[in-house]
């Protein structure tokens, strides 16, 4: 629900975004040489070299389908890099500005920005996971561009893996298959790949194996929640970022092993393909058009016994997860207040009808800490309510279980910075149509901190995204934010040794027991308290009497 809001918000006029192009430097060419061969990528700018559509494992089509993911393979000659690759199968869906030019299964490509510096000194290594609730994105789009990271000293790194039921699906025939007994969880065994790829091949980009940030947005950070939970990845990163999200919550977002394969066996049921065999010669755009008459969105991360051994909530809770630091946190407004209405009216009504659905004999608990007595009190309680739900609750908690380690730091951030909405261009381009829809967006995006608008600032890129009216304050913000994060993947720490004016604020570790302390990101940030502790173990019961 929340990602069908955000995508009906946005969907019309990201179609049409314009993206600034490149300057002719970047026509200039650099070769460096893999185990794989030789790769040349190009300067989008003069300090700045990226490669683009670097496979870091084999095409999983044909019989590769619904395996983990194999060896990257070798080339003759020099390879160029100078393109994304293709980006993995999914609809067709406005909201994503992808620079990739096609969709394909051998979607298995990341992308590298390194700083030309002719610097011998190893620099950190960023590795960003896209979101998209597991069904859409890519490592090409827009957002998540690494020039300006580059710039900063990082080496980062954008990844593609495989998504829906080509990355999540299991079945009894694939478990059969595997030596653990298992299935599904393939888009997480490609990030666990493009990871080691990453450690293997990184110090040829001027990177430090030794000193890789596993970072993401969404179910990108569910993955880093994931990857920290799973005894598979131990020793291969040495920090997490986890922007609006973790696995850390209600048994929904991380499904056992029995009913994962029973939605495997359903899907061989509608396709008349009853073996596993026959689904892996049916065409990829055919199953994706049958799994999309169902939900598309129901195949997750499941307790295959391999990459995931238990739910990763259990792993946190014995301290078997990665001892690393973790910075995280979410938005101000995650979720819009429409959303918990769908299509009915907001009002007290409505508003009571849904807290009986989701809190049964618990709504009058629910509704003491989620009050609606006036309107604009009945607005922001439903906002609160479901963003809770559906982010905020799985990030607390992801804090409070990491930060009970005393020899691990947790660093945890609310973004409140108001985003400022659509430029009067952008609003003006399209049909009569188009513009009205664009107006009505404009007027629910300006002034809130929704769901991913922190991603631009958090990587310095406001100005490849050129569809917003950016004000002074946010590249202020952008700036501050920025330096944080890039303080963080350099040290674990996102305060500088040499405190700067855009990052004055000292920002505290968090512990329970010490305030349970954040940083509210704004134009002049401050340090702040956890105020809605009681929701939280309120959600926190009602979820273990499910």
């Amino acid at each position: 629900m929340l990602k069908a809001v955000i995508y009906f918000i946005f969907a019309i006029f990201f179609s049409n975004v314009t993206i600034a192009t490149e300057t002719p430097v970047s026509r200039l060419t650099t070769k460096i040489r893999l185990t794989q061969g030789q790769l040349q990528g190009t300067r989008p700018e003069r300090d700045v070299l990226a490669y683009k559509g670097i496979p870091y494992a084999a095409a999983p089509v044909g019989n590769l389908r619904w395996r983990a993911p194999q060896p990257a393979p070798k080339w003759d000659g020099v390879r160029s890099a100078d393109k994304f690759g293709a980006r993995p199968i999914q609809d067709s869906n406005l909201l994503y500005e992808f620079r990739s030019e096609k969709v394909s299964e051998d979607c298995l490509f990341l992308n590298v920005w390194t700083s030309a510096s002719s610097n011998q000194e190893r620099k950190p290594v960023y590795i960003y996971i896209h979101g998209g609730s597991f069904i859409h994105g890519d490592g090409s789009q827009v957002a998540y561009d690494g020039t300006s990271m580059a710039k900063q000293g990082i080496v980062y790194v954008s990844i593609n893996y495989r998504l829906g039921v080509f990355g999540f699906m299991s079945h009894p025939e694939l478990s059969k298959e595997t030596t653990y007994g298992g299935s599904g969880n393939y888009g997480l065994m490609d990030q666990l790949a493009a990871i080691k790829w990453v450690k293997e091949n990184i110090a040829a980009f001027g990177g430090d194996p030794n000193r890789i940030t596993v970072g993401g947005e969404s179910v990108g950070a569910q993955s880093v929640s994931a990857l920290m939970a799973s005894p598979l990845s131990k020793g291969l990163f040495s920090g997490a970022i986890a922007e609006s999200g973790s696995l850390l919550d209600s048994k929904a977002l991380v499904i056992p092993l029995k009913k994962s394969e029973a939605m495997g066996t359903e899907i061989s049921l509608q396709a008349k393909s009853p073996s596993v065999a026959d689904l892996r010669t049916m065409s990829a755009i055919t199953l994706l058009k049958l799994v999309e008459k169902g939900n598309p969105r129901r195949f997750k991360p499941t307790i295959d016994g391999y990459f995931l051994v238990e739910r990763p909530e259990e792993t946190f809770r014995k301290g078997y997860q990665a001892k690393i630091p973790l910075l995280m946190g979410w938005n101000a407004q995650e979720v819009p207040a429409l959303a918990l209405y769908r299509l009915r009216k907001m009002n007290d009504k409505n508003y009571k009808k849904a807290l009986k659905k989701f809190y049964g004999d618990h709504a009058d608990e629910v509704l003491a800490l989620y009050p609606s007595r006036n309107k604009a009190e009945l607005k922001k309680s439903s906002g609160e309510m479901m963003s809770d739900r559906l982010i905020n609750y799985s990030s607390f908690k992801l804090a409070e279980l990491h930060s009970t380690n005393p020899n691990v730091s947790v660093y945890r951030y609310l973004f409140a910075h108001p985003h400022p909405g659509l430029n009067p261009r952008t609003i003006r381009e399209g049909s009569f149509l188009q513009i009205l829809i664009k107006k009505l967006i404009n007027s629910a995006i300006s002034g809130t901190s929704f769901h991913a608008s922190e991603i631009e600032y958090a990587l310095g890129n406001l100005d490849v995204q050129d569809n917003y009216a950016w004000q002074k304050a946010d590249y202020r913000v952008s700036e501050q934010m920025q330096g944080y994060f890039v303080n963080f993947i350099k040290t674990g720490n996102p305060n500088s040794s040499v405190p700067s004016a855009a990052n004055e604020v000292e920002w505290p570790r968090y512990r329970a027991e010490e305030g349970r302390k954040l940083l509210r990101i704004q134009e002049a940030s401050v340090i702040e308290t956890e105020q809605q502790t009681k929701r939280y173990e309120l959600l926190e019961r009602l979820g273990k009497e499910e």
